[in-house]
């Protein structure tokens, strides 16, 4: 009986060992992580939730510039017809915890008869395991 009483504990504690590695969160990459971010601030920039994409700055900018200063750097962005994010390159992720996110953007200026389609360059800084948008100065 005590044989049988260890076995079955020997069994449990292995089954409970490999059902933790079941719940230990997968590390997304770099990529990943930054997208998620990008897309949830480019929601907010589509919705002019000026408070909203000024969340995704860094503690540090918002200690030194307001919401109002931030959205400044958006100001055509009544013009938009639609955004969506291109390409995320993420080669200095690991060394300086940097990404850049191409958007890309259809508009229509003042006195334009067709829709144009741009490109713009967002920089992404990692600030210890957050993903934060870097403003343009």
């Amino acid at each position: 009986m005590y044989m049988g009483t260890r076995f079955k504990l020997g069994a449990v504690a292995i089954a409970m060992a490999i059902l933790s590695g079941c719940a230990t969160p997968v590390s997304d990459s770099p990529e990943a992580g930054v997208m998620s971010r990008a897309q949830a601030w480019l929601d907010a920039l589509m919705a002019f939730d000026i408070e909203g994409i000024y969340s995704f700055t860094s503690p540090g900018y918002q200690s030194a510039h307001s919401a109002e200063y931030y959205s400044r750097n958006y100001a055509g962005r009544n013009m938009w017809k639609t955004a969506g994010l291109g390409e995320v390159s993420c080669d200095g992720a690991e060394e300086f915890g940097v990404c850049k996110v191409r958007l890309v953007i259809t508009f229509r200026g003042f006195m334009m008869q067709e829709d144009m389609t741009t490109e713009l360059t967002e920089t992404w800084v990692n600030i210890d395991g957050v993903w934060y948008t870097k403003p343009r100065l």
